[in-house]
């Protein structure tokens, strides 16, 4: 007596292909950020998938409002956006549509379509259109590149308004 088996090759490859769903997920998330017992963040987010494997990454589909404080616990800044994707590996957040930074302390605001925050190099950057506000002054640029607190930044084709102040020099 003999057997014999068969299997489409379709079949196979669907058994060794790496799953493509998330290996956790969460809804309504509010996460505590501390170091040395001091709150350093609050990350709020309606929906958070997880993804594990080679590219270990977490997604936002919602977006994020993150929060941060300063050494004594003061708001000092905070990010909200519609889309974010945090890559685990590269230690790099991606946050996309209706970008908003607030920094509290200086009254600065800053507007895009697309942001990454590269926490390994404490710095932020993008290669799309930014709206930067400060202190009465608008400035506009094609790109930028930031310290991760803002306060050295670069404006890459920059557009501004400016006041100017005219002296009666014929006194």
């Amino acid at each position: 007596m003999l057997f014999s088996c068969e299997n489409e090759m379709s079949t196979i490859q669907s058994l060794t292909v790496q799953d493509t769903l998330a290996t956790e997920s969460a809804k309504n998330i509010v996460a505590h950020y501390s170091d040395s017992g001091l709150l350093k963040a609050v990350l709020e987010s309606p929906e958070l998938l997880k993804y594990s494997g080679e590219n270990p990454r977490m997604i936002f589909p919602q977006g994020i409002h993150v929060f941060f404080y300063d050494s004594i616990e003061e708001l000092s800044s905070e990010i909200q956006s519609d889309y974010a994707i945090r890559y685990e590996n590269e230690k790099v957040m991606e946050v996309r549509k209706n970008v908003v930074i607030f920094d509290h302390k200086k009254g600065k605001e800053l507007n895009t379509e697309v942001l990454y925050w590269d926490q390994a190099k404490r710095i932020i950057y993008n290669n799309a259109f930014v709206t930067i506000k400060e202190n009465g002054r608008i400035m506009h640029g094609d790109s930028m590149r930031a310290d991760e607190n803002l306060d050295h930044f670069e404006l890459f084709q920059v557009r501004a308004t400016i006041d100017i102040v005219e002296e009666d020099t014929l006194k």
